[in-house]
């Protein structure tokens, strides 16, 4: 006979829950990866030369200058990958910092920097961007201006998501929009936030190694802009 008393009951979770979990997966998984950030960055500096050249040995001969060529152009892309999240962040901040402190909102200044580059952050970045400026204003703006706030967050997010990236970093990363998109989309699906964030340098790693392989020239060529 079962003791009543000892049965654990477990409730199945809703959809938002899972939605929620799986969010907070995603963006736990960004900042531990953003930890090695400054390790990753140093190492590739310190030890760019030494990488490339070791990497180029393992090519036979005939290939080592297409390799090295290739590798000095993906250390290149990922320079410029960098410093254009870079640029979107401090552009979606800079927009922040001025619509907050039109509407007059304390701590303007934090918060839109706070806000703006808080939006990069894949899958929950639209609610992490809302979040400080609409804490920081109950009780101070009234329904209109916080409505306006919200407003703003939101158009800037998808701003970003939908034109900046495609535009600003696909130029950058010499890809079309709709490979961006595309990607953006696949490795979004396959690693989820990390896959958003690794979407591009990934896809224009590959469309600098598709244009200098004979065979896969065309796939470059229909990557590119």
């Amino acid at each position: 006979m079962v003791d009543e008393r000892n049965v654990v009951k477990v409730l199945p979770s809703s959809p938002l829950t899972d939605a929620v979990t799986r969010g907070f997966g995603s963006v736990s998984q960004g900042l531990f990866a953003l930890t090695f950030t400054p390790f990753l960055v140093y190492f590739m500096l310190s030890w760019q030369q030494h990488a490339r050249s070791a990497t180029v040995m393992l090519f036979r001969m005939e290939h080592r200058h297409t390799a090295y060529t290739t590798l000095g152009l993906i250390s290149n892309m990922i320079r410029s990958f960098m410093v254009g999240n870079l640029l979107i962040g401090l552009f979606m901040a800079t927009v922040s910092v001025a619509v907050f402190g039109a509407l007059h909102l304390p701590f303007f200044l934090v918060v839109g920097v706070i806000s703006g580059f808080l939006s990069l952050v894949p899958y929950l970045g639209l609610l992490l961007a809302l979040a400080p400026p609409l804490l920081v204003g109950l009780g101070v703006l009234d329904s209109g201006d916080l409505l306006a706030v919200s407003v703003m967050v939101v158009a800037l997010h998808f701003f970003a998501l939908n034109v900046l990236y495609p535009k600003f970093l696909g130029n950058r990363m010499q890809l079309n929009p709709l490979a961006v998109t595309i990607a953006l989309l696949f490795w979004g699906w396959l690693w989820g936030g990390m896959g958003l964030i690794l979407a591009i340098p990934i896809t224009a790693a590959m469309k600098i190694i598709f244009d200098h392989v004979e065979a896969l020239t065309p796939w470059g060529a229909w990557m590119g802009e």
